[in-house]
């Protein structure tokens, strides 16, 4: 055994540096393959730069002929093949080389979850897949491209599952495609060759696949080949919608928090202006700027209004808006809080409504201007232009209070030469979620830009976009402190050590245990990656979802029996280290297999709380963000920074969801009353 895999390390480490081309010095290798298959042509391009050898693709009408050609010898190889036991009578496998990228076609955008029956390519592993996953669907059997949109355009199914290479003629024939690899746990694919063949070439060329340089050209070939077939059918769309492409989109977008900012040299940077533009840019319309720093909110909404432009964006989404506006997809959840001075009042309200008899500052008809006015009906808000404009009226003690999104009182306090007194009112904390998105005009225009723009916004990677231009508060200053916070406690300890090693021994424990739940603490975590966080750890930052409403409903004792609950859940299904870092902020580490971190995270998201003393029964839920691990050993700060913006984007996601069944619930209510 150990003989036979030495030969085999020494021919592919022989092939792969290019000394001799397996098998075929002089010939030529025929793949077989149908027409679009992006995966098969990059990976058999890289062959043949590799090991210099001329390739033949061979097309074929459906995946069922290629197995043929193959097996009869028609053809050498072919990629994207799922092993079986039968199959493997037929042919010679090599290891696993890809994922198959999967999708369900449909005209109108359709999930495996909202449709009855599905066509599915003879010959195929997804009958299967499909049949254990979704038993309800009724599933036809297909052959080739041209079968499979007949049986769509006839309605003879809901939808059909392909792979990547029905891509390009579905999406340019105007089918939507949805990726179902998140949703079936579809196997990864290998090469095949002719039964008996090419068996040390399909050695050399596994192990060439498996490199990092191959699998990374394969990503970056598939994602571009996506990107440019999308954006294609996209521009077909807007040029059988009629849209004129030369005639100017007047866009206005506010300054404000981390969506967009002017810059002297006529740059405009943010999250808007990049969603926004990169939009326009897939869509290839002409989208032309008309607003400027200075401009007031109130006066771009009014040229909204009076549809003298075409878009608006940043525009939170709300029921009273869609009167006046079409909305593209959001891009962006944002939450609002209250801020005061430093000192005043604090933990005297815990709600918004019960801000009667303060004085209150918001910008004239944003969307926070919108909510007050609900909130507080009849109670006077005093407005103002700008949150510039709020924050020195809050200081000179004009107003009482400021509602501002916690991203741009994130941006007045980095971008303040001094040290503001003013502080958000945590006892309240955030009363409101809103989305935000592209607003378009209430005209023929808009209703036709609007899903044309969703379907370019699903095209970006909007986590990233975010993520570049979120502007977080001052952190690294008091994470700092708090460093050195630790450290003099440390030399408390000591000098406590020298009068009482019994002390001392008791107050190191209860320095590094959390009272409540017995976990670790805050300076555990501290302690123990001092000098980084090893490279093969995962972090996971745990946050109570809705854990005030729990205290306030039901007591903190209630709150802290909830806590305790979870605490014990962590600790029943988490192997590595737990601590509890705040409030209702708990941070897992340990080196842990994707099977284990899903298996706790899937135990952890939802917990069911029970009081039999109370009577209470609740649902918990947990949102979290992971840091996976990592090339080389990283501070504490920045893997926590890391784990904390992909809790952020998970629950703008989940947020996101909630929104939508809201409104689904709304819309059934609706029409169950009518």
């Amino acid at each position: 055994m150990v003989r036979l895999r030495l030969l085999r390390f020494l021919f592919t480490l022989i092939a792969l540096l290019g000394f001799v081309t397996p098998v075929y010095a002089d010939n030529s290798i025929r793949v077989g393959m149908e027409a679009d298959d992006i995966v098969t042509r990059t990976l058999f391009n890289s062959i043949a730069e590799q090991f210099q050898l001329p390739v033949e693709y061979i097309y074929y009408p459906s995946f069922n002929d290629i197995l043929t050609a193959v097996e009869s010898g028609e053809s050498d190889f072919a990629a994207n093949v799922t092993y079986t036991d039968h199959r493997a009578e037929r042919f010679d496998f090599s290891r696993p080389t890809n994922i198959e990228y999967t999708y369900l076609y449909s005209l109108t955008g359709a999930t495996l979850d909202s449709i009855e029956r599905v066509g599915v390519p003879h010959g195929t592993i997804y009958s299967e897949l499909i049949a254990k996953n979704y038993p309800e669907l009724t599933l036809v059997e297909y052959s080739g491209h041209i079968e499979a949109r007949q049986l769509l355009e006839q309605g003879s199914v809901d939808g059909v599952v392909d792979a990547i290479n029905q891509l390009k003629p579905m999406l340019l024939g105007g089918f939507d495609a949805q990726l179902l690899n998140h949703q079936l746990s579809i196997k990864p694919v290998s090469l095949i060759a002719t039964k008996n063949k090419h068996q040390q070439s399909l050695l050399a060329f596994q192990e060439f696949i498996h490199s990092a340089k191959v699998q990374k050209s394969l990503r970056e070939s598939v994602s571009q080949y996506q990107f440019e077939l999308r954006r294609k059918a996209l521009r077909g769309m807007v040029t059988q919608a009629g849209i004129d492409r030369s005639k100017p989109l007047k866009v206005k977008i506010e300054q404000i928090g981390q969506y967009a900012q002017y810059h002297d040299n006529g740059k405009v940077t943010g999250v808007t202006p990049e969603v926004l533009f990169s939009a326009c840019d897939i869509l290839q319309v002409n989208c032309q700027l008309v607003s400027n720093a200075d401009e007031t909110w109130e006066s771009m909404f009014g040229d909204f209004l009076a549809k003298d432009i075409d878009i608006l964006s940043p525009l939170a989404i709300s029921e009273p808006r869609k009167n006046v506006a079409y909305f593209s997809q959001p891009y962006y959840t944002s939450t609002a809080i209250m801020i005061k001075r430093e000192g005043y009042k604090d933990n005297v309200y815990s709600n918004v409504s019960e801000l009667i008899v303060e004085r209150i500052g918001v910008v004239k008809n944003d969307i926070y201007h919108e909510v007050l006015a609900d909130l507080l009906p009849q109670k006077k808000l005093y407005t103002y232009n700008s949150n510039a404009e709020r924050v020195t009226a809050l200081l000179n003690k004009e107003i009482d209070y400021v509602v501002i999104s916690r991203s741009s009182f994130n941006k007045v306090l980095r971008e303040s030469q001094t040290l503001l007194p003013i502080v958000e009112d945590k006892f309240i904390g955030e009363f409101y979620s809103t989305n935000i998105a592209i607003g378009f005009s209430k005209t023929e225009m808009g209703k036709t830009l609007a899903p044309l723009f969703t379907q370019a916004i699903t095209m970006l990677d909007l986590e990233r976009i975010v993520r570049q231009h979120y502007i977080l508060p001052d952190w690294r200053a008091t994470l700092q402190s708090e460093q050195r916070l630790a450290r003099l406690s440390i030399s408390i300890i000591i000098m406590v050590l020298i009068a009482s090693i019994l002390v001392s021994l008791y107050l190191n424990h209860q320095s590094k245990t959390d009272n409540l739940t017995r976990l670790k603490n805050r300076r555990a975590l501290k302690r123990r990656y001092s000098k980084g966080i090893p490279p093969e750890q995962t972090l996971v930052y745990l946050d109570v979802n809705k854990f005030k409403p729990i205290n306030d409903t039901y007591g903190h004792e209630i709150g802290d029996q909830v806590l305790k609950e979870i605490a014990k859940n962590i600790t029943r299904y988490w192997k590595g280290q737990s601590y509890r870092i705040g409030g209702d902020e708990f941070i897992l580490t340990g080196v842990a297999s994707g099977v284990e971190l899903s298996y706790a995270l899937l135990n952890l998201q939802k917990i069911a709380f029970t009081s039999n003393e109370n009577a209470i029964a609740l649902d918990i839920s947990l949102a979290f963000g992971v840091s996976q691990p990592r090339g080389g050993y990283m501070s504490l700060e920045d893997v926590m920074h890391e784990a904390d913006l992909s809790m952020y984007a998970n629950k703008r996601k989940v947020n996101v969801m909630e929104s939508f069944r809201d409104l689904e619930s709304k819309v059934e209510e609706s029409a169950s009353v009518s």
